[in-house]
């Protein structure tokens, strides 16, 4: 061998001992960055399974809140079609005579504007306005106690229906002490949301006997009224919402 083929295969040796020293940094390199994905991944699967968590929680609670809703709506029709029945009684028993018939509708009125007062106040003045007309018509001789009697049995009717109504309306509101006219979605008569002409929204609640419409600051709850009002007006109505919960309760619950 010539003192030539020394050099070239120390050469040789030194080149494949940085190939292998070169190979064995990328590999640690290549490691440390799948052990970096892998630490990425677990961390995106464990916020996932925190949020799903979350997820669950919110609709077992929304899943309560709504039967809550529903029972208590379910509730309200008992006790309108049970103010109803003991009107028809009492009917029965007074016969067709007039002037014992007449204290009987003034008691069924005197009756549902209460219920009126205390319900939802959605359109209150002109359902009170609408009771009054047939109470001032029958105490005026207008109309037969008969006559008034059927007007009032449909405006209990009207009561029964508004609670499995879902729709927008536009009515004058008190909000931060302005009167405003605004566009009103009721859910029945479990929830009811407005949205002024300048987009601000909210929702009605009930402090003691005291309605209010409060205004949505929170930016997410905000959304969620605002699609709500968006499904009403495209005829969707029936779905899941998301909603905040504006149950018509009281601002202390």
């Amino acid at each position: 061998m010539s003192h030539k083929t020394i050099p070239f295969a120390l050469s040789l040796l030194l080149a494949g001992s940085l190939l292998s020293a070169s190979s064995d940094e990328n590999m640690a390199k290549s490691l440390m960055k799948l052990r970096g994905e892998v630490q990425t991944l677990s961390s995106q699967i464990g916020d996932e399974k925190d949020a799903y968590k979350a997820d669950m929680k919110s609709l077992t609670q929304q899943r309560s809140e709504l039967q809550g809703m529903i029972s208590r709506e379910e509730l309200k029709i008992k006790q309108i079609s049970k103010e109803l029945t003991a009107v028809q009684s009492k009917i029965a028993q007074a016969g067709k005579n007039s002037a014992g018939l007449t204290p009987l509708v003034l008691e069924a009125i005197t009756n549902l504007e209460e219920m009126i007062k205390q319900a939802i106040p959605f359109k209150t003045q002109d359902r009170l306005a609408s009771v009054a007309h047939i109470k001032e018509q029958l105490q005026s001789s207008l109309i037969t106690p008969q006559k008034a009697l059927s007007f009032v049995y449909n405006a209990y009717g009207d009561e029964i229906r508004m609670t499995k109504e879902n729709a927008i309306f536009k009515q004058s509101i008190k909000l931060n002490g302005e009167n405003k006219l605004v566009e009103v979605a009721r859910v029945g008569t479990a929830m009811m949301f407005f949205k002024t002409p300048d987009e601000k929204v909210g929702f009605v609640v009930k402090d003691a006997d005291e309605w209010n419409y409060k205004e949505e600051l929170n930016s997410e709850k905000q959304k969620e009224i605002l699609a709500l009002f968006d499904a009403f007006k495209k005829q969707i109505r029936s779905g899941y919402f998301t909603l905040p919960n504006a149950l018509i309760l009281s601002e202390k619950n």
